[in-house]
């Protein structure tokens, strides 16, 4: 609460009537009191800034016969709104922040100060929120250099495999010690009716091209 104003009963504009007017209660009733002496202020003094002219609205105020002990009070702020006095008193421009911005509370019923205490308490809890969101931003940004450099190295490994001769088509070696003797090339068939050389010399005599068939037996022990 900064401010007090009238809010109940108050006569108001209303189309719906046929006389044009109903009576309306509530906060909004009195947001148009101090709107209006703000508007009134900034007319006359249009050097101030928006600090300095709720510092004359604040310094204005008044609690009447109510009896306040501290201020801002929890039920009137800093006094009820009087737009006359806040036209015509004598009042310093002060800071151009406005009195809320730099001052702690005081005491006194004629006193526009508000809390250092507050101020502190609102910038420590910005700066947690800052710090909080850039470890959140950090960690982000860790996470995803760890994720990229994973899937790069991955990438490399699969390249360096295929071109060692890695699984897959025409690639690999081939496995060793099936038995299977190796295949000639392509367009050097061995003769139709030879069976393949098992390891023995041609006899003498014989043609390669001609292989003796027996010559594909073993000789008998002893021999």
């Amino acid at each position: 609460m900064t401010l007090t104003a009238p809010g109940v009963n108050i006569v108001e504009a209303d189309p719906s009537q046929s006389s044009g007017y109903s009576e309306g209660t509530g906060t909004s009733d009195a947001t148009a009191y101090v709107s209006a002496t703000a508007a009134l202020v900034r007319a006359k003094y249009p050097d101030l800034t928006a600090g300095q002219v709720i510092n004359r609205l604040i310094k204005s105020a008044t609690f009447l016969d109510r009896d306040v002990k501290k201020v801002p009070d929890e039920e009137y702020g800093y006094g009820l709104i009087r737009p006359y006095s806040a036209l015509t008193m004598d009042i310093p421009k002060g800071s151009k922040q406005g009195p809320l911005a730099q001052s702690s509370p005081s005491t006194s019923t004629n006193s526009g100060a508000a809390s250092e205490d507050n101020d502190s308490t609102n910038q420590a809890q910005e700066e947690e929120k800052k710090s909080s969101s850039g470890s959140i931003f950090l960690i982000a940004g860790i996470a995803a250099v760890v994720i990229v450099i994973a899937v790069l190295f991955a990438v490399i490994r699969s390249r360096r495999n295929g071109r060692n001769g890695g699984p897959g088509p025409g690639g690999g070696i081939p496995p060793q010690g099936t038995g299977y003797p190796p295949q000639p090339p392509m367009g050097h068939q061995p003769y139709p009716n030879s069976a393949p050389s098992q390891g023995y010399p041609t006899p003498p005599g014989q043609s390669p091209q001609h292989p003796n068939p027996y010559a594909q037996q073993p000789p008998h022990q002893g021999q």
